[in-house]
Formats: structure tokens, C-alpha cells, sequence
């Protein structure tokens, strides 16, 4: 699926952590951030396992769904995470 014309962007983890619930659920797998709102009913392990993990990192879930199953997951990617950096003003 192509992102041309997708609005794709920078999330940090708080913001992901708040759409934690069925009707309102996001999912981080290899620092790219997923909406599943309006798949999580459809999901055919059922819509507790993904709102079991709303909200969160799921890297290891995702690494297990076949490449098939990655490829659908595009559709409801909306960004990346925001990776934080500490940096230092010390002179």
C-alpha cells in the first residue's frame, strides 16, 4: 500500500499511551505507530488481545503474524515514534 497522501508523523509514547481503550486504540511495533481502532473487532484472536495491549509496544506480537499479516498493518499505520535524546549543554 502506498502512504502517498497519508499524513504520517512524529508521536511520543505518552500521547500512544493514551489511546489505551476498544474504541480508541493505538499500538507500537518497531517504532511505528498504528491506529487499530476499526480492526480490533475484526482481529481473529478476538478485540481483548489487542486491547489487552493498547497502548503499548508490541514488537514481539508482531514479529509473530506472518509477512501477509505486515502487510495489512500498513493501512493502519499514522506515524513513528519520537525517540527522545538527552543531549548536553555542558561547556
Amino acid at each position: 500500500m502506498s502512504l502517498i497522501n497519508k499524513e504520517i508523523s512524529l508521536i511520543d509514547i505518552e500521547e500512544v499511551q493514551k489511546h489505551n481503550t476498544i474504541e480508541d486504540c493505538w499500538i507500537v511495533a518497531h517504532n511505528k505507530v498504528y491506529d487499530v481502532t476499526n480492526f480490533i473487532n475484526r482481529h481473529p484472536g478476538g478485540k481483548y488481545v489487542i486491547k489487552s495491549n493498547a497502548g503499548k509496544r508490541v514488537s514481539r506480537h508482531f514479529d509473530y503474524h506472518s509477512k501477509r499479516s505486515h502487510k495489512l498493518w500498513e493501512k493502519y499505520l499514522i506515524g513513528y515514534i519520537e525517540e527522545q535524546t538527552k543531549s548536553c549543554s555542558c561547556l
